[in-house]
């Protein structure tokens, strides 16, 4: 029987699988990594209370390492507390996607910029490499298989290989906030995958040939695509005015944050705005195509 989102039943926590392993179970990192699987996955849903007495005995272990993984999935945004300290599985909100797409646009723009033209014929090689990889575990008629992820993101990383620590933690923070929300969208849009193994194709072959201005944008668009497809998802009738502006900022350095300092023509025909533009028409015909269907 489903138990109720707001109680603290411990039946709620039957369905972790945070089985007793021994000695495992009281590990900090796999006591974390087993909780936010579950909320990654839907096994637990948004609003549900996650109780640390329920879950330290589910597991075998003191309540210690379940409050610190809790601590750590607080910072992630995954949970809040609440009322007397109970913490409960965060709701995905529009506001909070498009803050992340913001900010993750623009590092991802700054370390693109750096790390491109260093790019060794080594480091093309890796790419190339990677993308083949990527690709093989994502048939054509299947979309994304075992092992698909971990390939994505090494692919990604190797993109930004020589920004620093800090860019790298920065835009690492946001794979982290997004990623309940991107494996719910990839989950309920079919063409979604299709999509981004297109523009994967079209980011390989700017960096084979240098073009770092056309990567950059390339990265921006697949960014804001995604970006769009979530919160529309969400609140079909959400603006997205922080996507919106990190994309002036990134694709057109005549407009200053919030349009100030720049002509209206000016802005009218930033490329990032225009970017915006095609992507919410392609996002809301979509939505419409989906509701008639």
């Amino acid at each position: 029987m489903k138990t109720s989102r707001s109680s603290t039943s411990p039946q709620l926590h039957g369905r972790l699988g945070l089985e007793r392993a021994g000695g495992a179970g009281g590990d900090l990192h796999d006591v974390y990594f087993r909780i936010r699987q579950n909320i990654l996955d839907g096994e637990l849903k948004p609003g549900e209370i996650i109780n640390q007495v329920h879950v330290a005995r589910q597991l075998g272990v003191s309540r210690t390492p379940v409050r610190e993984a809790l601590r750590m999935l607080q910072a992630e945004g995954l949970i809040e507390a609440q009322f007397q300290h109970r913490m409960h599985v965060t709701r995905v909100t529009p506001q909070e996607v498009d803050a992340v797409y913001a900010m993750w646009i623009l590092n991802q723009s700054l370390a693109m910029a750096l790390t491109l033209p260093r790019h060794s014929a080594a480091d093309l090689r890796r790419l190339s490499a990677s993308h083949r990889a990527m690709r093989a575990c994502c048939p054509p008629q299947q979309g994304p298989q075992a092992g698909w992820e971990q390939q994505h993101r090494q692919f990604h990383q190797l993109l930004i290989a020589h920004a620093g620590p800090v860019l790298e933690a920065a835009i690492e923070s946001c794979w982290s906030r997004s990623e309940r929300a991107r494996r719910s969208h990839w989950h309920s849009t079919a063409s979604a995958w299709r999509e981004s193994a297109a523009e994967h194709q079209a980011l390989l072959k700017a960096c084979r040939a240098g073009a770092v201005q056309e990567a950059i944008a390339l990265m921006c668009r697949q960014l804001a695509r995604v970006a769009l497809g979530v919160i529309a998802d969400i609140d079909p009738g959400y603006s997205p005015q922080a996507i919106t502006e990190a994309l002036c900022l990134a694709m057109g350095s005549m407009v200053s944050l919030g349009g100030m300092g720049a002509g209206s023509k000016a802005r009218k025909n930033n490329p990032g705005l225009q970017l915006m533009q095609e992507l919410l028409a392609a996002v809301r015909a979509s939505h419409h195509e989906g509701h008639i269907a």
